[in-house]
């Protein structure tokens, strides 16, 4: 143990931290550790000794539902349809690794742990040694181990009922080129969910894993809605260049009563055949929304990772606060905090594209149809978090602040940087905010051919897409081009989930079946293809450089793969059946 001052307080080695700031406990020492130092802060190591973390969820689910149907409404112009569902869903979730705070009593030899006399003693007076290699294991360190085994089991429910009304009818009132259709109705919906945290997570006993709060919350909402068709020129008309032409047009109200917030969006649509049936222009624009998840409102705290370069200085009064600290993490800590202020994020989007069938193939030759569909998408408001650069920025700005631990961030915190006792660089902290962008747009492309034959019926389906652009950016950092790239860059952050998952967005993807049926059998292949990626081979923040290589599709299961022109992979799979 360490000697102790006239005030009976442990002098600790220079240039550490005290024995107060870590919540060291007086006399504590360990005989196996030769530096006579505190070992204290953050570390991304494992525990070898506790094995591999053990994750087992079980979900049971359940969905009820009822309703109505009818189309005999005055005199069977109309018709209607409701329903009424309800579901549930229950994960409970088990979860073994490290108890932290037994995981600290097992490394003290003055716990009490190891005190015969003691009512909690464990059986030895030798602590744990974790200066061992775990591939030949201490037989003393076995129980001990046991005893720092962390087993806990969260319980995780979800709620939902809907309740909702229709009517329609294709024959509002006549147009010379035939019957106006409208439908309309309205909808009511209540969510609850409910966090049952293990006593273990919500203590944040749970070593390398954040605080699990009890959260319980909820949202009711109402909404009502109305679509029409509208025909403009008929095929009975023979009009040149209009053979049919219709028009469609939608709007939908939405009010959440959890925090007043409404949204009200359109949409229209067009589908011109300027011929005959064989060719098919359509377009639709329209405008969306999308509430936040009922986790975004109202948690628990999520914590992800994502890489930073911090480079700044600890608030003043802690120990490390007079020297610079440069930190290249790449797994930084990212704690997300509720914000039950959010609103939807607005979203709109376009489509446009053509189906051509050909009458001029010969019927015993099989029909053939062709699809070509653009589309663009944009969302504005997204729900997230700011970049985590964008907070390191900030702090040293001046702009942002700190939290220091053991103090928890709050909503109220905003966003700021992260450091434990000792001052040392931790990770960052925000709130979710409605600030994020994205745009994509690219190009779906199909093409199915069928023939019958003596021998059964082939159908060929091919259907691909091109991701033309794909950029999102953080609130106030700016727009990354995507498209063609690995989606765990550094930059990408936690824009969709945690940054340390994921394969690319790639540029080209498809899938393409043939089928072939006979009486009662059934017999299809088919066929994925993906593109290859760019990836870049270091952080252009860790070092200032930006280097990236081509990446091909991962080499999944090699025998089902080949190569093409050393950009693409593909595989295949047969399935068989008989049709019952």
């Amino acid at each position: 143990p360490f000697a102790v001052d006239a005030n009976g307080v442990a002098i600790t080695p220079p240039n550490t931290p005290t024995a107060a700031e870590v919540g060291l406990p007086f006399g504590a020492f360990n005989p196996f550790n030769p530096f006579q130092q505190i070992i204290s802060g953050g570390t991304r190591a494992r525990f070898a000794d506790f094995g591999n973390r053990l994750i087992d969820n079980e979900n049971v689910a359940e969905r009820f539902v009822v309703g109505v149907k009818g189309d005999k409404l005055f005199n069977g112009t109309w018709g209607y349809d409701g329903g009424f569902m309800y579901s549930q869903e229950v994960q409970y979730s088990k979860f073994q690794g490290v108890n932290a705070p037994r995981y600290e009593r097992i490394l003290n030899a003055n716990d009490s742990l190891f005190n015969p006399t003691s009512s909690d003693f464990i059986g030895q007076t030798i602590p744990y040694n974790p200066f061992n290699d775990f591939r030949v294991p201490i037989a003393a360190n076995q129980p001990l181990i046991e005893f720092a085994t962390l087993r806990s089991r969260d319980i995780f429910t979800s709620k939902l009922a809907t309740l909702d009304l229709n009517f329609y009818t294709t024959d509002l009132f006549d147009l010379p080129a035939g019957g106006v259709g409208l439908a309309f109705g309205g909808a009511w919906e209540r969510q609850t969910f409910r966090v049952d945290p293990d006593d273990q997570n919500r203590l944040q006993e749970n070593a390398g894993v954040g605080r699990i709060e009890t959260v319980q919350g909820g949202r009711k909402t109402w909404s009502i809605y109305a679509e029409t068709l509208i025909p403009i020129f008929s095929p009975k008309w023979h009009i040149p260049f209009f053979y049919s032409l219709e028009f469609s047009a939608g709007v939908r109200y939405e009010e959440w009563l959890n925090n007043d917030s409404n949204a009200a969006v359109p949409k229209v649509g067009v589908r011109w055949q300027p011929f005959d049936e064989q060719l098919t222009l359509r377009s639709t624009w329209g405008e969306g929304y999308l509430q936040p998840s009922l986790v975004q409102l109202f948690g628990p705290r999520r914590f992800l990772l994502g890489p930073v370069h911090f480079v700044g200085f600890a608030p003043p009064g802690l120990p490390q606060s007079g020297s610079e600290q440069d930190v290249a993490d790449p797994e930084t800590t990212i704690e997300q905090i509720p914000n039950p202020n959010l609103h939807p994020e607005h979203d709109r989007a376009w489509t446009g594209g053509l189906v051509y069938t050909p009458k001029w193939i010969p019927p015993r030759w099989g029909t053939l149809t062709l699809t070509v569909d653009f589309w663009d998408v944009e969302r504005s408001g997204v729900a997230m978090f700011l970049s985590p650069s964008v907070i390191v920025n900030g702090y040293n700005a001046g702009i942002f602040g700190s939290v220091v631990s053991p103090t928890e961030p709050t909503l109220a915190t905003g966003p700021a940087v992260l450091f434990d006792p000792s001052g040392g660089y931790a990770g960052v902290t925000s709130p979710y905010l409605n600030g994020g962008r994205m745009r994509a747009n690219g190009v779906d492309l199909g093409a199915q051919y069928q023939v019958e034959t003596g021998v059964g019926t082939f159908t060929l389906l091919s259907r691909w897409t091109y991701l033309n652009e794909f950029v999102f950016n953080y609130p106030g950092d700016r727009p990354w081009q995507v498209a063609g790239r690995t989606n765990n860059d550094w930059f990408a952050g936690s824009f969709f989930g945690d940054v340390t998952s994921g394969d690319a967005w790639f540029k080209w993807k498809g899938v393409t079946n043939l089928d072939w049926t006979w009486h009662n059998w059934d017999l299809n292949w088919t066929l994925h293809t993906v593109d290859g990626f760019n990836e870049q081979t270091f952080a252009k923040q860790f070092d200032g450089k930006f280097r990236e290589h081509w990446v091909n599709a991962p080499k999944v299961a090699r025998k089902w793969w080949a190569r093409r022109r050393k950009r693409r992979r593909f595989l295949m799979s047969c399935h068989a059946g008989r049709i019952s």
